[in-house]
């Protein structure tokens, strides 16, 4: 070897030097380090970041903090102490564009300043704030655009490459570290990580407990603190465990070599709920931490986020509300397949009737059953709940109806499975996006007939699925009417005031009238069995009314029976 170095000629030398200070000197421009400690600010607890990078040599530089972000508005709040020591340079924070703008020398390589990270809020971190930054004595859960800044000419893009390094320091021996990108270390080098994966990531530390497992010899970590009421942490490994292996076998892909769920109990007297966040190598949730939350929820959560990864992820909408049919509803119908198909937690055949026949019960009672699927829109989605769920609804029935005919028509041989292999393949291989034209050519492969006019009327145009036709034609069996969740009444655009009231209902009977203002509440969304309790103001005078949204309707569901469960495809 030694003498092969010596026989190259000295221009080829200088050449490869040339070639690896360039190289250098491109890590060190994309190069990004973080120096995290603990801190206090006006005697609370803080997150102290250092930050260090390339200054632009325009002699301006402007670092990116989200000032509203992820349904959050005025996150600047949550920074203070913006400062540096360097000479001639001036820090001016302009909140309203979410940008720290920093003038200084056009000769300065490097820009070194501080600045410190603190909740906002004065609760505990117990209620469900979990976009916002949660800094408590003993743990913090910040998301990556709440705790990082970003200097602009490292991250004009989404798909821009950095270098980053963070370094966790003055932190307790005992004081877990744990993130998107890694467990149980101080020192973190993160190369060439594209902007959107950095900021789209989740931060922990302090009094978590961390499990591990591991999966093909990936390892998936599990985070948790706090004492929980409805499970044990081993419980929720086993069905993280189990969800993710059947999940990776199912798509073939057990690429991904590092994955952690976070979970952060929050406080809640009555009722349940969840809240899940699909992140970079990661998925963070804030479940209520009381007797009313369930494990089979926790299963459905879990089902239902990581089958993201490929439905909606891998496999991208070309117009991202006009698909939520695919993304949301497909996804909600694999949710309750592959947990009946591997019996998750023991769930089985019976779960997935009952869980069918509620996404039936709830699309056919929803006030916007009918609305065609260009309403389900930007707007309407994020601000309305029905219209939020309604691509759930329909979509689900529509991967059903799709599962049982492509079944149907190759006598056997196919299922909706394989029409989504298809369509991760595509995905992958040609980078295809969802549209309705390529969505139905891809289908009609695997059927006898088109389903296009199908797809127009029930899909584009809204129109209800003749669910008892499609039961008959099958063989289900299955009985025609059913009681079914009725609110009774609907909120104005303020959330609060009561708009309409079904003179019909329980509510009516119950003393609900239209124009009262609502002060509390507790709805079971769904649920026919508990009753709906709400604190409410009519005139001056205050009042509480209970009664069960319940009544009978017109709508098909199929019975838990051994022919039914033998005729599902995914048994055959």
């Amino acid at each position: 070897m030694t003498k092969f170095i010596h026989r190259i000629p000295k221009i080829f030398l200088a050449l490869l030097l040339v070639l690896f200070l360039t190289q250098c000197q491109e890590d060190r421009d994309s190069k990004l380090a973080y120096k995290i400690g603990l801190a206090t600010l006006e005697g609370k607890p803080a997150l102290d970041i250092q930050m260090k990078f390339n200054a632009h040599p325009s002699g301006i530089t402007k670092v990116l903090y989200d000032n509203d972000a992820w349904g959050e508005k005025d996150l600047f709040n949550c920074i203070a102490e913006v400062r540096t020591e360097q000479p001639g340079v001036k820090i001016d924070i302009k909140k309203d564009s979410s940008w720290l703008e920093i003038t200084h020398p056009k000769e300065l390589k490097q820009i070194d300043f501080h600045y410190k990270v603190q909740q906002d809020f004065e609760e505990k971190g117990e209620r469900g704030e979990s976009y916002r930054p949660i800094i408590q004595e003993d743990y913090f859960h910040v998301f990556s655009h709440n705790l990082f800044m970003i200097p602009e000419h490292l991250g004009k893009e989404a798909d821009n490459l950095m270098n980053v390094e963070l370094r966790w320091e003055n932190f307790p021996e005992d004081y877990v570290i744990h993130n998107s990108f890694g467990t149980s270390s101080k020192k973190q080098h993160l190369n060439n990580v594209p902007l959107s994966e950095f900021h789209q990531a989740i931060f922990i530390g302090g009094d978590f407990r961390i499990h591990s497992d591991e999966i093909r010899g990936n390892n998936i970590y599990l985070a948790s603190r706090g004492d929980w009421v409805p499970f044990k942490d081993t419980t929720v490994m086993k069905i993280l465990s189990r969800t993710i292996e059947v999940q990776r076998d199912f798509w073939k892909d057990h690429s991904q070599q590092y994955f952690t769920v976070t979970m952060r109990p929050i406080k809640q007297e009555r009722g349940s709920s969840f809240q899940g966040t699909g992140l970079t190598n990661s998925f963070a949730t804030s479940i209520s931490n009381n007797s009313y939350t369930d494990v089979e929820q926790l299963v459905y959560l879990f089902n239902h986020e990581l089958q993201h990864n490929w439905i909606g992820h891998a496999i991208e909408n070309s117009n991202e509300e006009e698909q939520y049919w695919f993304s949301e509803g497909f996804t909600e119908y694999y949710t309750i397949k592959n947990i009946a198909k591997h019996r998750i937690h023991q769930l089985d055949e019976s779960y997935f009737i009952t869980q069918l026949n509620e996404i039936i019960r709830n699309l056919y009672t929803s006030p916007v059953k009918e609305a065609p699927n260009s309403q389900i829109n930007y707007d309407n989605f994020w601000s309305d709940r029905d219209y939020s769920k309604l691509p759930y609804y329909r979509g689900a029935i529509f991967a059903f109806y799709l599962d049982q005919l492509i079944h149907a028509d190759s006598e056997g041989k196919n299922n909706l499975d394989d029409l989504m292999h298809d369509l991760l393949k595509g995905a992958v291989e040609e980078h295809k996006k969802i549209t309705h034209k390529y969505f139905i050519a891809t289908v009609n492969k695997y059927l006898n007939g088109d389903i296009g006019t199908f797809f127009k009327d029930h899909i584009e145009n809204g129109k209800l699925f003749p669910l008892e036709d499609v039961f008959m034609n099958i063989g289900f069996e299955y009985c025609p009417t059913t009681e079914v969740f009725d609110l009774g009444f609907r909120l104005a655009e303020d959330q609060r005031q009561i708009s309409w009231v079904d003179k019909e209902s329980a509510a009516y009977k119950a003393g609900l009238r239209e124009g009262d203002q609502l002060g509390s509440r507790s709805i079971y969304y769904g649920n026919t069995e508990n009753p709906v309790e709400l604190g409410l103001l009519q005139g001056k005078t205050q009042k509480n009314i209970s009664y069960l949204p319940a009544k009978m309707a017109k709508v098909p569901q199929l019975l838990t029976s051994e022919k039914n469960i033998e005729l599902l495809s995914f048994r055959r």
